[in-house]
Order: C-alpha cells, then structure tokens, then sequence
C-alpha cells in the first residue's frame, strides 16, 4: 500500500505545499507553547464542497477564478489526519481589506474537498488575520459556492460526519 505521501505524489502536490508541510509542523512545536501556532485542525463548518476531479485540473479552474497560492498561512489538518494539499486565496488588490481563504484536501477517489472561509487580509491587517478577528465561515462558504458556479465548476456536497 502506497503512503500518503506517494499518494500525494500522483495528485500534483506543489513543491511550495511540500515544504509547508514539512516545515510548519516544527514552527508550530516552537510557537505552541507561546500560545501561537503554524497549523490547526480543519474545521468542518468550512466545508464547500467535493470536486470531481484531480488537484491539478482544479488549480487552473482556481487561477482562472483569480485565486493564487498562499504560502503565507497555518498548514490545515483535517480531523481524518490528511494535510492540505494547497492553500489559496482570492483578494480584489493586495491592498484589499479582506480576502476569501481555501484550503484544499485530495480525498482517497482523486476527487478534492474544498474548505473556504473570508477573513482579513494578512498583508493589510497582520495582527487582526493572526487573530481570526472578523473570520466569517458562512461568508467564505457562500461565496466559494457561488464562485464555483458562476464558473460552471461542478461539485457536490456530501455530509461530514
């Protein structure tokens, strides 16, 4: 049996997502203990939806939609144990106030999960991002929905259990 990272391996993982996921859960052991943090579970509630298809389809439908890689960001863990597979986000202009932030997971059937929340922007309000200040899940899943749809991007909702 292939391990997850040979499986993620065949699913286009970015060498960026691969660094984070080495390097993030170090900088978290180090900052934990000062009350901050590099990588944090997933939370259901963020929950977008399913796309039917591979990571790397799906990052060219992500650009066509304005989106860019974050690097900048806490690595996400799902609560099965799968890491991000990508973090990205959507602003108007780096000087935007908020920003639209996803995460995405490649689900064991080559499908991805989609997890999006809108929150401030790091590079315009550093301290109110770090602290989740104003974080809206509801917003940020409406919105990614209506997004994929507006782009005839197909995707289908299942129940999180």
């Amino acid at each position: 049996m292939a391990s997850t990272d040979d499986r993620d391996d065949a699913h286009a993982i970015d060498l960026t997502t691969r660094v984070r996921r080495r390097v993030l859960p170090t900088v978290h052991r180090i900052k934990e203990p000062f009350g901050g943090f590099a990588q944090c579970l997933q939370h259901p509630d963020e929950y977008v939806g399913t796309i039917q298809y591979g990571l790397g389809e799906f990052r060219a439908d992500l650009e066509t939609m304005s989106f860019a890689p974050e690097p900048i960001a806490s690595l996400k863990i799902h609560r099965d144990g799968r890491q991000s597979a990508g973090s990205w986000v959507r602003r108007p202009s780096s000087f935007s106030t908020w920003q639209l932030h996803i995460a995405l997971f490649v689900t064991d059937t080559d499908a991805v999960d989609v997890f999006a929340h809108r929150e401030y922007s790091w590079l315009r309000h550093p301290y109110k991002h770090y602290t989740a200040e104003g974080w809206d899940t509801h917003g940020g899943v409406k919105r990614m929905r209506a997004l994929l749809s507006e782009h005839d991007v197909s995707f289908r909702i299942d129940r999180l259990d």
